[in-house]
């Protein structure tokens, strides 16, 4: 029977053989405390202080509460009387500057702080017991080293902004600069193997990141015909992973000799230091080889229609002594940085109207941009395991190469790249416009419902995702599809229509 000290977690691992029942059980708990200070003078200076105190179960029993602190300054300087005669053009304004700690909590399970115990590869263990029968028992193993000292993500970042009105409030505004570094993060740091482990959840690394942040409102007319507003915004934001696993690597000469020592990337995850987290590094596809380029090709191994690939590191590259020709090599060495797949700009612009103080438009666009990504699709791998047929019935509605159609853009039917380098995916651009949002509606005058003893009646209608326009990207919807050969969604365009009525 269950009770405090034998719970309902992980019944499966009794004594019964094959067992086809699962359990789980788990408990967390967390508490927090919060101080707060405001203090204004004269409408002019401002100051608000708080430190908090926050308390978390999942983390290691060393540490489990965090304390984090934050302080803000204003000063509203339309309010100082040197500025009173400009006040019409100027008619608000506010510098601020903050700085401010916060934590992560966020873990995959509440208990990564604690060793447990796992079925393992599920199987029985046994002895003959003194009736001479087989007794068994489940085989149990342990699945992650403890870690009591695991505790919370941290991230510390500086503010500084600038809050404007001008013209009586017809355009407003604000300006922010931000910089940021989370530390201590909570990452699986390698173990070597005679652990027994493979890794431990722990807290290593520091990203930073620093960007700016605009928005503008304005309001362009105002009269009884008709009023126009739009609200403009614009963000920048730079990414870079500063320390990992603070495990040093040599750094040699192309001799071979050590010059000196830096901070070893994680080449498995795809993070490296001083470099995005988002880092793309693989190979780069220059092009696709074409007829003329038949001898230079076999050299890779490959035929006209297949894509070409940076060979960039040729010290690998394998010599035959009797004519001298060279076979290329490919390894981590001919990768390069090829740019990131998180956006750094985005913008976005926003305009209402209203038209005799009845009739509303208004309609919305963003924009992603600076991104990439690669993709494999270009290869046309439509014979889907050697299904030609398949391949056939799909071609007309495909762009492919032949040499009718020598195109740097797309590869021939079933293209392969050189060997150690067979799947060389494709960099595109995955920046992109698009028309998120047009709504319509028109409140009936009141002249009209009245009769009926109705307040109000409105007809509405909007259109999600009208249209998009992409730089580069043409398989599938550039921002929810981030890689279309490997399976992803497609954004739905989306017509709502309705009728509110007031009595």
């Amino acid at each position: 029977m269950p009770s405090d000290a034998l719970g309902f977690h992980n019944t499966k691992n009794g004594t019964k053989e094959n067992s086809t029942f699962s359990s789980s059980d788990s408990h967390q708990t967390a508490d927090a405390l919060l101080a707060r200070l405001f203090y204004s003078f004269d409408s002019r200076y401002m100051l608000t202080s708080s430190i908090r105190r926050d308390g978390y179960s999942a983390f290691g029993q060393s540490n489990p509460y965090a304390t984090f602190p934050s302080i803000a300054l204003a000063w509203a300087f339309t309010n100082e009387s040197f500025l009173e005669k400009w006040r019409e053009v100027l008619s608000n304004g506010k510098l601020r500057v903050s700085y401010g700690e916060n934590g992560n909590r966020s873990l995959d399970n509440p208990y990564l702080a604690l060793a447990n115990l796992y079925e393992g590869a599920g199987k029985m263990q046994g002895y003959i017991n003194k009736s001479g029968e087989l007794e068994l028992l489940r085989y149990l193993m342990a699945q992650r080293m403890a870690n009591p000292f695991l505790q919370w993500e941290k991230t510390a970042s500086w503010n500084f902004g600038l809050d404007f009105g001008l013209l009586n409030d017809r355009i407003t505004g604000s300006v922010e600069y931000y910089t940021m570094s989370t530390h201590d993060m909570i990452m699986n740091q390698r173990l070597p193997e005679f652990t027994g482990f493979n890794s431990i959840t722990t807290n290593l690394g520091q990203v930073d990141n620093r960007g700016i942040e605009i928005s503008i409102s304005s309001q362009n007319i105002k009269n009884d015909a008709l009023e126009w507003n739009t609200t403009l915004g614009f963000s920048y934001n730079k990414n870079e992973i500063k320390h990992l696993y603070y495990e040093n690597e040599d750094v040699t000469d192309e001799n071979g000799n050590v010059t000196g020592a830096k901070e070893m990337d994680d080449k498995s995850n795809g993070w490296f230091i001083g470099h995005p987290i988002s880092a793309i590094w693989n190979y780069r596809v220059t092009g696709i080889w074409q007829l003329s380029e038949v001898e230079e090709a076999k050299k890779y191994g490959q035929l006209p229609g297949d894509p070409k690939v940076a060979n960039s590191y040729t010290a690998d590259d394998k010599v035959n002594p009797a004519d001298g020709t060279v076979t290329p090599v490919y390894n981590d060495k001919d990768k390069e940085f090829l740019g990131q797949t998180a956006p750094p700009f985005h913008w976005s612009l926003r305009n209402d109207f209203v038209l005799w103080k009845d009739l509303s438009i208004s309609f919305n666009l963003y924009s992603y941009m600076g991104h990439k990504s690669l993709a494999s699709y270009y290869l046309n791998h439509d014979d889907d395991g050697g299904r030609f047929t398949y391949a056939m019935a799909n071609l007309p509605a495909k762009e492919y190469w032949t040499i009718a159609n020598p195109t740097n853009d797309y590869g021939r039917i079933d293209a392969k790249g050189p060997a150690g380098a067979e799947g060389a995916q494709m960099l595109y651009d995955r920046s992109f416009i698009r028309l998120e949002n047009i709504s319509i509606g028109y409140t009936l005058p009141k002249t009209w419902t009245s009769r009926l003893e109705i307040e109000r009646v409105k007809i509405y209608g909007s259109i999600r995702n009208v249209a998009v326009w992409a730089f580069d990207w043409e398989y599938g919807d550039p921002e929810t599809n981030p890689a279309f050969d490997q399976g992803g969604g497609l954004a739905t365009r989306i017509y709502t229509m309705g009728l509110n009525i007031t009595f």
